[in-house]
This record gives C-alpha cells, structure tokens and sequence, in this order.
C-alpha cells in the first residue's frame, strides 16, 4: 500500500504543471462553453425560429463543443486523441447509417420548422390524411381526423409529399382587397 502511495506521489510531484493547466483548461472550457450557450440561446430570443429547433440546435452545439473540449482536455494531459478522434468518425458512420430514418425525419423536421408549410391547429391533408394539426416535433406530425383519430406522420413522409393547407386557402379568400 505504501509502494502505490509512494508512485502516486512521485506521478503527482512529476506532472503536477499538467494537472494544473488541466484544471485551468477545465475551468476556462467549462465558462467559454457557458458563454456560447448563452449567446446561441440569445440569438435564439431575437430571431423568429420554433422552438423545437432552437432547442435541438443548441443541443447539438453544446455536445459539439463538450466533445471538442474533452478532446483538447486529453491531448494536454499527454494522451494520443488521433485514436480517438478516428474513433469518432467511425461511430459517427455507423450511427449515420443505423439512424438514416431517424436522421432524415430530423432533417425533414427542421425543414418544415424553417418553411412552415403548417401550423398547430390548421386544416391540412397529408399523405391522403385529412385532419387539423394537432402537434409538430422534430421528428413527426400528430393529426386528428374528422373520426378524433390521432395519426402520427413522420416528418419524412410530410416533406416528401403534397401539403394541402386548407385553413390558408380560406384566411386567403377571406382577405378583402
């Protein structure tokens, strides 16, 4: 037990300018990391995007820049991150293409937060579906039918397909000139 504290002692005493840089490095990451979630959360006040995709990109953002801090965090502290790195595009592949249909209803879903070819509550046929739009996420659509039917659509389906917004056609005539 003692020969371990001594090693341990001997590491500390050795590297101790690295573990102190680490702690330096994790707390300026963590503050910096901090201020770009605010200001993307900022950004996010001022402009005129859903919510649901304000929320998911500055997920992504945040996990972006956690993941690029881990990898500076290690190199400093004396590991070899070109392994890790590689490892990451590698999962990102797999993932990719594990995920293809729930990364292209994700894509779908953004696309029609941004162009907005519906909203909540609005008289849309989809896909052969007719009904009033009763929720609109990121990855589907819930509508409800004529018959109180609730049917969930992938947002993939929706992009792919005719939109048929009646409740705008009826605002449209409805507009006096």
């Amino acid at each position: 037990m003692i020969e371990i504290l001594n090693t341990l002692q001997e590491y500390l005493l050795g590297h101790y300018t690295k573990w102190f840089f680490f702690i330096v490095i994790f707390i300026v990451g963590f503050i910096v990391i901090n201020l770009i979630n605010r200001y993307v959360a900022h950004f996010f006040n001022k402009v005129n995007f859903d919510r649901t995709l304000e929320v998911f990109i500055e997920k992504i953002i945040k996990v972006f820049l956690w993941i690029v801090f881990f990898i500076i965090v290690l190199s400093n502290l004396g590991f070899n991150v070109t392994g890790f790195v590689a490892g990451l595009g590698a999962m990102g592949i797999i993932v990719g293409f594990a995920t293809k249909d729930v990364l292209s209803n994700l894509a779908a879903g953004m696309f029609l937060l941004i162009n907005k070819p519906m909203k909540i509550g609005e008289s849309v046929e989809i896909v052969k579906i007719k009904g009033t739009v009763k929720e609109m996420g990121i990855s589907s659509c819930v509508i409800i039918t004529e018959n109180k039917e609730f049917v969930t659509i992938p947002n993939s389906k929706i992009w792919g397909s005719p939109i048929k917004n009646f409740s705008r056609i009826k605002k449209k005539s409805n507009v006096k000139k």
